[in-house]
This record gives C-alpha cells, sequence and structure tokens, in this order.
C-alpha cells in the first residue's frame, strides 16, 4: 500500500516506523528542513521537505497513485487542506488529526467528510479514553482497548493476595464461565512468554489478558480489586481536562476539577452541574491539603506544561493520594517518573499515533500493542479472503503459524471466540494474535492476499 504522511513530529515518527516495518511504501512531507534530516536518517523512505498543503509537494510525494493520506501536522487547516487535495486526486482514505474545542464539540455545524476528510482523530478524546482505561482498571502497568474498546487488554503484577495467583489459566477459565478471559502473556524475572493452559501463574509476574467490555467485573474480582465509590482530583488548564471532566460527570465519582486559570475555571463551573470546580495551583502544598487530596484514589494532571503535572504529582504523592496519571510529550525521563512513583505517564502524541494505527486496521493494516519491554507483541489482523489461512481450520495452519505464537481471539461479527484447534478462521475476522517481535512480519503476511506483498 502506498501511503503518505504529512507530518514528521512524534506522531509521523510512530506511524512511519510500524507502517514500514509492515512493508507499506512510504512518503513522508515534513517542513522543518533539521526534522527532514533526522527522519532521512532513521528510515529508509522518501522524505519531502515542505507543507502538505502544497499540490506541487503533495505531487512529488506521488498523490496521484496513493492508496492513503495521514495529515498528523500540529495545524489543522494544513491537515485539512491536505484531504482536500488528496480528494481531488481520489485518494481513498484521507485520515485527519484535529486538535481543539471547535471541530470536537461542533462537528454537527461542519461535513468534514464534503472537505476530504474521511476519518477524524481527536487527540483530546484519544487523551481521555486513555486516562479512563486505567481509572477503571487501577493499578494496571500497560493498557490497550481494540474493536472501539469492544475489547480489553490490560497488563498487572500479580500479589500473592490476588486469586488468580497460584493457578492456571486452564482452571481460571473453568472458574469464570461463561465470563471469557484470556492470558495472553506473562512476563517473568525480565522475561516474555506465551502461557498454555498449564502454566501456573506466579507472584511477581505481569501478566496480560485480553478480554470483552461485559467481562470487566469479572476480571476486576480477579485481581482482587472492589468496587467503590473513589474521589478524583484532576488538575489543568488544557482543554483536555474540560473532556476528561465531561467524561467524569457522568460518572459515580467525586470529582474536583482544579484549574491554575481563572478564566478557564469560570469556563468549566458554567459546563458542570455535578463537579466541584475549583481555582488553583496544584504545586502549592496548602492548596493539596485543603482539597484532602490523601483521600484521592486518582490524581491527573493534564496541563499543557509536564512540568507542573509532574511537579504536582509528585507533592501529591507526599500528601499521600493512591494514584497518579500525568502527561507529558517529553519521554526522555520515562523512567525517572516510574521509578519516583507516578504511575502512568502518557504522551498525547503517541497515544493519538496509536488511535490512528487502529483506525488504519480496520483497512486491514496491523495494529502492533508491544507488551512491556519484552519481545512480545499483541497484533491485530484481519483475515483477507484470499489469504492462505482463510478457510482453514487453527490445527492445520498451525505448522505455518512460528514458534511462540497465538492467535488469541477472533472477533466475528461483534463476538469475542476464543479459539481451538478446530476453530475454523474466515474471511473478514479480525484476529488478535499474540508473537515475538522477530514473528511479526511473518505472521502478517499468513493474513494477506497472496499476491500482496509482490504489489508492495
Amino acid at each position: 500500500m502506498r501511503i503518505i504522511i504529512v507530518g514528521g513530529g512524534i506522531v509521523g515518527n510512530s506511524l512511519a516506523e510500524y507502517l514500514l516495518n509492515d512493508n507499506h511504501h512510504l512518503s513522508l512531507i515534513e517542513l522543518d528542513p533539521q526534522l527532514c534530516q533526522s527522519i532521512s536518517e532513521k528510515f529508509d523512505m522518501q522524505v519531502i521537505n515542505g507543507s502538505g498543503s502544497s499540490p506541487s509537494v503533495l505531487n512529488e510525494a506521488g498523490i496521484s497513485s496513493a492508496d492513503m493520506i495521514l495529515a498528523v501536522t500540529p495545524n489543522n487547516e494544513v491537515n485539512i487542506l491536505s484531504c482536500a487535495i488528496a480528494a481531488q486526486y481520489n485518494v481513498p482514505r484521507r485520515i485527519a488529526r484535529l486538535r481543539g474545542r471547535e471541530f470536537l464539540s461542533n462537528a454537527h455545524l461542519l461535513d468534514l467528510e464534503k472537505l476530504g476528510v474521511t476519518s477524524v482523530i481527536h487527540p483530546e478524546r484519544v487523551l481521555v479514553d486513555q486516562i479512563l482505561q486505567f481509572v477503571e482498571t487501577p493499578h494496571a502497568v500497560q493498557s490497550a482497548n481494540f474493536e472501539s474498546g469492544k475489547i480489553l487488554m490490560r497488563g498487572y503484577v500479580v500479589t500473592k493476595d490476588m486469586p488468580i495467583a497460584g493457578k492456571t489459566p486452564r482452571e481460571i477459565r473453568l472458574e469464570i464461565a461463561p465470563d471469557i478471559i484470556l492470558f495472553a502473556a506473562i512476563v517473568r524475572n525480565r522475561v516474555g512468554m506465551i502461557p498454555d493452559g498449564n502454566t501456573k501463574i506466579e507472584a511477581g509476574d505481569i501478566v496480560y489478558t485480553l478480554f470483552p467490555r461485559k467481562s470487566l467485573d469479572r476480571f476486576l474480582s480477579l485481581i482482587g480489586y472492589e468496587k467503590k465509590n473513589r474521589k478524583i482530583i484532576i488538575t489543568g488548564d488544557a482543554y483536555s481536562t474540560l473532556e476528561l471532566a465531561q467524561a467524569f460527570e457522568s460518572l459515580d465519582y467525586h470529582v474536583t476539577f482544579v484549574d491554575p486559570s481563572l478564566e478557564h475555571a469560570h469556563e468549566a463551573a458554567a459546563s458542570f452541574e455535578n463537579l466541584e470546580v475549583l481555582h488553583g495551583d496544584c504545586t502549592e502544598e496548602d492548596l493539596l491539603q485543603e482539597l484532602n487530596v490523601d483521600k484521592a484514589s486518582f490524581f491527573i494532571a493534564v496541563s499543557d506544561s509536564p512540568d507542573y503535572n509532574v511537579l504536582s504529582a509528585l507533592l501529591a504523592k507526599a500528601e499521600d493520594a493512591l494514584v497518579f496519571i500525568t502527561t507529558t510529550t517529553d519521554m526522555s525521563h520515562n523512567k525517572l517518573y516510574k521509578n519516583i512513583g507516578i504511575d502512568h505517564v502518557i504522551n498525547p502524541r503517541l497515544t493519538t499515533a496509536r488511535e490512528i494505527l487502529e483506525i488504519i486496521s480496520r483497512g486491514h493494516i496491523s495494529a502492533v500493542v508491544k507488551l512491556s519491554n519484552v519481545d512480545i507483541e499483541a497484533v491485530r489482523l484481519t483475515v483477507e479472503p484470499n489469504s492462505e489461512i482463510a478457510g482453514k481450520k487453527i490445527k492445520d495452519i498451525s505448522v505455518k503459524m512460528q514458534k511462540g505464537t497465538m492467535i488469541g481471539v477472533i472477533i466475528r461479527e461483534n463476538r469475542m471466540i476464543l479459539p481451538d484447534g478446530e476453530t475454523t478462521l474466515e474471511a473478514k475476522d479480525h484476529v488478535i494474535v499474540i508473537t515475538h517481535d522477530k514473528n511479526l512480519h511473518a505472521i502478517t503476511k499468513l493474513f494477506k492476499p497472496k499476491s500482496f506483498f509482490k504489489r508492495s
């Protein structure tokens, strides 16, 4: 597939890395010449210095033969215009990254499809979804959703008090039937493995599970978590905080929203009826004490300032809040943040890239989630009608599957299926495969039409 990426920042870089690994032909357009040089040295693809809103630049990138354009610059207008030009060249898929309230809250006032945009990614909404994942499954070390949130993947450190400790996946499966929970991977002593039904889960393991949303309560019971009314403190002055506050307003939590900006705080207070809204600075210890932050289940810092987010979270930690979620666009100190006790550090740009990959995957490109820091990945693939495996039973294709690979779950007509050797893979099935990094290319090839790699 021929794909043009407009924008070479963190989002564009992440997309390029994944899509090149999936054997696609890429061209990337970036306005900053130094960034162009850096990308050229990193990736083997065409990199063009220029604007994605320029017809001549898009022509140089191969717009006339492109199958997809991904417009992911920080500039909304450039992204929309890039898609509009691509539409005139009949590029089938045109995805734009659009930031801010204007396009998110007033979608009914503007038909973006008429401007050439076939799919829209709103970074603020993606960020809110990521934060909600960690709130609904507290203490998860990793979180990802598939199929628009219908299938959940969660990673947890197993403690000796958890109901799953000392049991095998087969024992747990019998215990929880008819609920479906797949134990997809285990990291033990920093080594990743794909378990079978007889693998005993031990305290200290990091266990990765896949399950449908309807099995969420059962999953929480397996990790020993009891639902209860929770106190949540949100701070920040970014538009994302308003989106986050709105998401929490309809849920059964006690939420306090602290805004450093007086103007922004007035706007928030006028927007929400069920939230406590305060104007203040959470880097001030007196305010945190007044908020009774020691009673908070979650402290969430989502301002545009990474320094404010990290400092306020550290001060909240000193006051004994329980779980901390912050955002930053600088991941160079990610390990340091973890070591000083910040539970979840989210890069909004990386979450945006992952969401774009999930949307693309509905067009039969794999979406990849790397598990922890080991060589195991969860890959979402679609069975193509003319692929080697369409219409065949899993037991009949096992010889073609690479060692250390598990067909985890099948999503067929919005149903999640836990397959066995007798299960037949049907065309258009969505399949989540757990495999080692080195196997990814060979596994992906099995799901594609036989002519795919020749075309690429």
